[in-house]
């Protein structure tokens, strides 16, 4: 991954973009000034997304069928009502309910959010689904033909609703990287009794979860976005090691919190 990155504005408010040229990673920093990569999925991936939760359509939708013909026709327009909403509503149901995933999103390994990195909601489901006739419309299929073209990958759904298709990276670790034989002495900088808003905590959480894929040079270059800042606001020297800093923030924080 190239350690250079360039910085723009992005299109939500607080928000700026940093994204390494010739790269499928995108990085979004926070009003917090934390920055989150993201790993764009590329169309392979959301293809097979897509045919998973279309086989599980079918699935469902032979079973009811096979059932609903037992009864009769009687209740075959209430199956009909049920298939529209499925294909109309189903997968927005499950991005909304499954934080950006349905069974197929999920089973690949991507989800939905949206264009500033936070979760999507229900507004940009709903678009972003309606709009799915038209991405998969042959013979020219626009939406991958969109992705193709768009820097983010990007369908037209994408495109009108705001929203970008990521690699889910779950985070395992419950706590920050501890030191093996030495203290973090980054923590000397931190004023006592300073304790950082809620979410200002759970940008550090994400950040401490994502840094071990990171290599040191990324580590330092994205953490200075925010170490900067702190460093201002307490009115002390800058830190050696903002890595280091961000980690004693967020176990000071959480260890007090525990107690």
């Amino acid at each position: 991954m190239a350690a250079h990155t360039s910085t723009v504005r992005g299109d939500h408010p607080g928000m700026a973009e940093m994204r390494p040229p010739l790269d499928t990673v995108l990085v979004l920093v926070s009003p917090e000034n934390i920055a989150f990569e993201y790993r764009l999925a590329g169309p392979a991936l959301r293809s097979l997304a897509f045919l998973i939760d279309l086989m599980l359509l079918v699935a469902v939708a032979g079973t009811a069928l096979l059932l609903f013909s037992v009864t009769g026709t009687a209740l075959m327009g209430f199956y009909l009502a049920g298939l529209f909403f499925l294909w109309w509503g189903g997968t927005a149901a499950f991005e909304v309910l499954g934080n950006g995933q349905t069974p197929g999103k999920r089973a690949v390994g991507i989800r939905v959010v949206s264009h500033d990195g936070l979760s999507i909601n229900v507004s940009q489901s709903i678009l972003r689904n309606l709009i799915r006739a038209i991405d998969a419309a042959p013979p020219f299929l626009p939406g991958v033909v969109s992705m193709v073209l768009t820097t983010r990958m990007q369908r037209l759904g994408d495109l009108a609703a705001g929203t970008i298709v990521v690699v889910d990276r779950r985070v395992t670790a419950s706590g920050p990287p501890r030191a093996a034989s030495a203290p973090n002495l980054a923590a000397e900088l931190i004023p006592a009794g300073f304790t950082p808003p809620s979410r200002l905590l759970e940008a550090l959480a994400d950040y401490v979860g994502r840094r071990r894929d990171l290599g040191p040079a990324r580590r330092q270059e994205i953490a200075g976005l925010a170490a900067s800042r702190l460093v201002a606001a307490w009115g002390t020297s800058a830190s050696r090691d903002d890595d280091a800093l961000l980690c004693a923030v967020y176990d000071r924080t959480t260890l007090e919190r525990n107690r």
